[in-house]
Formats: C-alpha cells, sequence, structure tokens
C-alpha cells in the first residue's frame, strides 16, 4: 500500500511471476510448510551473506518450488528425503524429493554477495545497515504458506535488528552478537533488518509491546509514533481481528523510497517519515497491511492488487471513525480513475503488479464503500470480523471473499461481482432535477438515466437549503428512473452524490 512507481511495480510483478511460476512448475497447493529456522551471517567486509534455512514440510510433494535470489552463488540443499535440484533460473528453484514421506525436513545451505536490493535502491549490506528484504528472496521463500519462524542472526556489537516475532535470545559474550527471534504466530514473507545508528524506544500500550527503531534525527517523533499507532492498532484490532503479532514496531530504513509494511511493523524511509507526521501526523496505511496481507491475504490471478486495494479501505473507515479527512492521495488515485477510458480498465482476474495505481488504489476502496453501503454498517462490521476469523494466517479466493460478506449481510452480490469486479468502466449517470413549490413545501423531481451498462446503483441525492444539506438515498437499477423527495425550506442546490463516494461519470441527460 506503499505509492511507488517503478519500485513498488517490481514488488508487486514479484507475486505475478510467483503465480506463474507455479503454474509453469506444476507444483501442487496440498502441502503445508510447519516451520522456518533461519540462521543468518552477513560479512560485513566482504558484503557476503550466508544462510542456513530449514524448512519443516508436512505431506511434502514429490517436488517443491521458492523463490531464490540469484546472486547466491553457492546453493546446497539436503534432506533425509534425498533431495535434488531440477531447475534454478529466473528467481526460482525447485527441488524434487526422491524419498517422499509424511513429513520432509529441507536444509538449504545459501552463500554469496547479494550486491543490490531488487526492489529498492540500496545495498543490502552497507557499514552501518543490513537490509535483507522478502522480495529479494534471500531465503527460499513460499509465498501463500504462513509458518513459525526463528531466526538467528549474527552481528558486529553495536548493531540493533528486527525481524518477525520477538526477541527471545541475545548473546553479547564474543565479538559478535547474535540475536534470536522467534514468532508465536505463524507469518510470512520474512524481511530482516539491523542497524548500527538505530536508537531503540519501548512501551507496553492496550496489552500490546511496542518500539521505535528510529534514527537520531527522527527520534524526536517516537512519542507521537506511540500515541497515534496505539489509536490505529486499536481501531483496526476492533474492526478486524485482534492484533496478530508478538509485537509493534516502527522503524527507519534509509534509501527506501518511502514506507513499506512487514509482519509486526512498519519501516519509513527518514524523509518520508517526516513528510506523514507533519501532514497526516500518522500512519493508518502500511499498519493496515499488518491485517490485509500479513494475517490474510487473497490467491489467484490478481489477488495481490485486489487484497491491497480492499484494504486501502481500512486507512479510510479509520479517518471517517476519527473525523479526519480522507487523504488526498485516495481523491487523487480515484479522479484518475474516472478519468480513464472504459476499455483500459482491469477486471480483478487481470489485475498485475504492472496495473497502472490509479485502478487499483482510484477502484478497489470504494468498491469496498460500496458494499458497506448496501449491506449496512452492522452488517458490514460482522462481515470483516468473520473474514478474519475465517482466513486468519491462509489465503482467501474471491468466490469466498463474497461469500462471506453474503453470508454476514443475509443479502446476494453478484451483482457487484459480476458489474463491478468483472465489467471494464463505471456506470455513465446523466442526472436532471426540478424544484416546485406545493403549499407550505417543495418537491424535488429528480431523473437518473444509466446511459451504457446498466448497474444496480445506490445513490444519495443532496438537497441544500438554508437549514443545511439534506441526504435522500436511492437505488438505480433501470434505464431511466425518476424519484420525487421533499423539503420545508426552498433547496438552494441538488447535487447527485455529494459525498463523492460512489464511482461514476456524469454526462449530460439525452
Amino acid at each position: 500500500m506503499t505509492y511507488r512507481s517503478a519500485n513498488r511495480r517490481l514488488i508487486l510483478l514479484t507475486f505475478l511471476l510467483f503465480c506463474v511460476g507455479k503454474s509453469v512448475f506444476g507444483q501442487e497447493r496440498h502441502y503445508s510448510i510447519r516451520h522456518y529456522d533461519l540462521s543468518i551471517k552477513p560479512d560485513f567486509k566482504t558484503r557476503n551473506v550466508s544462510v542456513v534455512a530449514t524448512i519443516e514440510v508436512d505431506n511434502p510433494p514429490d517436488t517443491l518450488t521458492f523463490g531464490l535470489n540469484d546472486r547466491y552463488d553457492s546453493v546446497n540443499v539436503s534432506s533425509e528425503s534425498s533431495p535434488r535440484i531440477i531447475e534454478r533460473s529466473d528467481g526460482w528453484i525447485r527441488i524434487a524429493l526422491q524419498k517422499p514421506s509424511a513429513h520432509a525436513s529441507i536444509v538449504f545451505r545459501l552463500d554469496g554477495v547479494l550486491g543490490k536490493s531488487n526492489d529498492e535502491n540500496r545495498e543490502v549490506i552497507s557499514d552501518s545497515s543490513l537490509f535483507l528484504l522478502w522480495s529479494d528472496r534471500f531465503y527460499p521463500i513460499d509465498f501463500d504458506h504462513w509458518a513459525t519462524v526463528r531466526i538467528e542472526l549474527t552481528l558486529p556489537t553495536g548493531f540493533q535488528a528486527i525481524a518477525p516475532g520477538k526477541v527471545t535470545e541475545v548473546d553479547c559474550s564474543g565479538a559478535t552478537t547474535v540475536y534470536v527471534f522467534e514468532t508465536a504466530t505463524p507469518t510470512l514473507m520474512f524481511s530482516v533488518f539491523a542497524d548500527s545508528r538505530w536508537i531503540r524506544t519501548e512501551r507496553e500500550i492496550n496489552g500490546i509491546h511496542m518500539q521505535t527503531l528510529l534514527y537520531p534525527a527522527v527520534q524526536k517523533y517516537s512519542n507521537l509514533i506511540f500515541q497515534t499507532s496505539a489509536e490505529v492498532l486499536k481501531f483496526y484490532s476492533d474492526t478486524f481481528c485482534p492484533y496478530p503479532f508478538d509485537q509493534f514496531s516502527f522503524v527507519t530504513l534509509d534509501h527506501t523510497y518511502a514506507r513499506r509494511a512487514f509482519p509486526g511493523f512498519v519501516g519509513y524511509s527518514p524523509a518520508y517519515l517526516e513528510k506523514e507526521l507533519k501532514t497526516t501526523g500518522h500512519d493508518a496505511h502500511e499498519t493496515a497491511l499488518l491485517w490485509w496481507d500479513y494475517t490474510t491475504k487473497g490467491s489467484g490471478p490478481g489477488s495481490f492488487q485486489w487484497t491491497e486495494g480492499f484494504g486501502d479501505y481500512a486507512e479510510i473507515l479509520y479517518d471517517e471513525a476519527y473525523h479526519k479527512p480522507i487523504p488526498a492521495i485516495f481523491q487523487r488515485f480515484r479522479a484518475e480513475y474516472l478519468a480513464l477510458p472504459a476499455e483500459q480498465d482491469v477486471p480483478y482476474r487481470d489485475l498485475r503488479g504492472n496495473t497502472p495505481q490509479k485502478v487499483v488504489h482510484g477502484k478497489y476502496p470504494w468498491l469496498m464503500h460500496l458494499v458497506r453501503y448496501v449491506v449496512g454498517d452492522s452488517a458490514f462490521n460482522r462481515a470483516m470480523k468473520l473474514v478474519f476469523r475465517r482466513f486468519a494466517f491462509r489465503t482467501f479466493s474471491m468466490d469466498e471473499f463474497i461469500s462471506t460478506l453474503e453470508n454476514r449481510s443475509g443479502q446476494t452480490l453478484r451483482w457487484w461481482r459480476t458489474e463491478w469486479l468483472e465489467r471494464k468502466g463505471v456506470p455513465e449517470i446523466a442526472f436532471k432535477s426540478e424544484i416546485q413549490k406545493s403549499r407550505s413545501r417543495y418537491l424535488v423531481t429528480c431523473v437518473i438515466e444509466q446511459q451504457k451498462n446498466i448497474y444496480h446503483l445506490p445513490l444519495e441525492i443532496g438537497i441544500e437549503s438554508t437549514d443545511g444539506l439534506q441526504i435522500e438515498k436511492l437505488t438505480s437499477n433501470e434505464r431511466r428512473m425518476t424519484f420525487t423527495f421533499e423539503s420545508k425550506k426552498q433547496p438552494t442546490k441538488i447535487v447527485l452524490d455529494p459525498h463523492g463516494w460512489v464511482l461514476i461519470k456524469q454526462v449530460p441527460l439525452r
């Protein structure tokens, strides 16, 4: 949910390539990865990274495919199941288990100079930091399986570290410092960072252990981060499900584009942190990904993009609840999407990493609002809780997502899928209103005409007068419909969709 251009698209393309890679390699999905054990030893003099990754797999298929950084020049795989490498190319490694059993413990020994990150404009190892990003595939990564993880990280003395889970051991007895991180709950897409400049500050707020790891220049924001992040975490915990990670951390990462989310923590470049805290004053955006990506996410073609787009609505819900303005970037993407010709729109199955951001962020959060508007707040809130109860630590399909929404609302949402998710473009609406005085009241007659495709379209009419704004609700589901409303005071203006919540294009009435 970070608005990058080329950098962000590379991250999204990782998921596209993953789906394609699985299809090419023919890997079955009936197995589960139970646990990762990672031992990581970076050499800050040679810039070499050594990783020993032990992966516990239940019910493994004959062949397994993982993402793996191509820059490792030494890769060795061993197991009691006698694995052999079948193929390694384009960021993937495929291995065959010659003695398959109900469980396999597969050990990867990796060694090499990783150089520069594929997804950020920075070195993996610098004099003062370590940057092991999940999308750079520094370990044998499976993008769809949640698993517990234990990470042992050996660093020069004076470095602090962040990884999934929390620190369970620290050994400073030798010339190096060894950190051990362990997760209590399953997670996926691990990133590991370390830095010698971080200032660590810790708090316990609302039962969540929180910490900031900030560079000295932005340490002044630590208290504000604790205050606002605690509020955001509480809101999302109440709205979706209890906070699912061992702790919450907020870190600064230099030479990165803007901001990113990781399992249990949020990372900002120092410059972007300054900008965010001087404008909105908080991060609700990346924090939402701790639910809408790391607790559960969609599956199938386009799923990373539509999960992210739906997850955008979490920030809008937060802003609404705390009477904050909707971030200008959402409004910008929405306007850009509405200006897009219908033939350039992208159905949800065809979303990809190179899909324009105005489609992902300008369309999908507003589709969530459309569902909420139709089913009502109570049903929508129940549905959100059920999504995270059903699919915590696993993926869900679009069918499963819609079924869950229908389950809690008691309404069919077939129209939402066929008209908004599978169809290109948005409704083109012609609107005309007339005002007539009738004794002590005024009659407002509105004509709404859908000029191309017909939608089941919930709308609001705003009637402005000296009494303020009167909102009237209606549903347009025919080519041309006429509605009449009453106003006690003489209307000064009649507005279609006064809050700008519905994706429509207004055109002249024929």
